[in-house]
């Protein structure tokens, strides 16, 4: 009797060390991790962009492991799983073959998502915009205008605003919103207004939905707008802004046509700024030409809007901030 006991104890430990090995349900299991994930798009079809066919195919592939690879598809939308922690370099081909550029990456987590809008032209492959979501990532800030009001909650409802391109959720007892040292409501963050947001990530809610951010504060900057600040649709871009109003553009900067840059910025599409001799152009006390700038750097341009003109929406430039380059 002792005997059988003994034996059928040793199955039953058996089973467990078989099922822990196999990773069972476990939410520990190794196998369970997804790894880094990396969801790509274009701004505009890879064709048009890389000046090719309307059959074009663009192709990502990682260089340290070419196994990991990947067709942009029809509607410029790729994914990429697997990819390596620390860091990784994509690179874009086209249906030849030839390398029309790379991007590369540092700083990678274990199991990080990554969000990424990309621009492909006949000089190479830009990034316009990255996300990140996952064990490690850190706050991240936004300045910008809200640009309409989702959900305007109460005192135990969240609300939620589109800012800059972004999804900005607000929750009582975790948002504090504040203009100077007055304390704000939910109601103050009103379309038009300048506003600095302090926030983190928050999972993904849908794979065509934007990944939403929770607001940590809301800064209210200057004064509450006036009758007719706000962009005002166009159907040949996203939004312009009206002739006259002030226009805040924030992005990256992908063409330099004749003494104008066009910026792109994320959620509202691509804007050519008027650059005139009394354009002060800087980043904090430094300086630069017109002559400088390039293509690639983030800038953040304050002027009046001009309207539409030959399908573009245009701005005049009255400074020019250099945020990045």
């Amino acid at each position: 009797m002792m005997r059988r006991t003994s034996v059928l104890s040793s199955l039953v430990v058996l089973a467990a060390l078989v099922l822990a090995a196999c990773g069972g349900d476990s939410p520990s299991s190794p196998s369970s991790a997804q790894g880094v994930v990396l969801r790509g798009s274009l701004a505009g079809t890879a064709s048009a962009q890389s000046g090719a066919s309307s059959a074009a195919v663009v192709t990502v592939t990682v260089r340290e492991d070419p196994t990991i690879t990947t067709t942009v598809g029809a509607d410029g939308s790729f994914t990429l799983r697997g990819l390596p922690e620390g860091s990784f370099t994509l690179v874009f081909s086209n249906e030849r073959g030839a390398v029309i550029g790379t991007l590369s990456f540092d700083g990678v987590r274990p199991n990080q998502e990554i969000t990424i809008t990309v621009r492909i032209t006949s000089s190479g492959v830009t990034l316009l915009d990255e996300r990140r979501n996952g064990i490690g990532h850190g706050d991240l800030e936004i300045e910008g205008k809200v640009q309409a009001v989702l959900m305007l909650g109460g005192t135990s409802t969240e609300s939620r605003f589109r800012i800059d391109g972004y999804v900005v959720v607000a929750r009582p007892g975790q948002t504090a919103i504040r203009q100077g040292n007055t304390r704000r409501t939910v109601a103050d963050v009103t379309v038009g207004r300048q506003v600095h947001v302090k926030g983190v990530w928050m999972p993904m809610e849908g794979s065509s939905s934007p990944q939403p951010v929770l607001a940590l504060e809301i800064k209210l900057q200057g004064n509450a707008p006036g009758p007719n600040p706000s962009p005002t649709p166009n159907p040949g871009q996203t939004q312009c802004f009206a002739p006259g109003a002030h226009a805040e553009v924030e992005g990256i900067i992908t063409a330099k046509p004749g003494s104008s840059i066009t910026v792109f910025q994320q959620g509202k599409g691509d804007f050519l700024c008027l650059v005139s001799g009394g354009t002060r152009i800087r980043k904090g006390n430094t300086t630069y030409t017109f002559d400088q700038l390039q293509t690639g750097w983030r800038v953040h341009v304050s002027g009046d809007g001009l309207g539409a003109s030959g399908g573009a929406c245009q701005v005049d430039a009255r400074e020019i901030k250099v945020q990045q380059n």
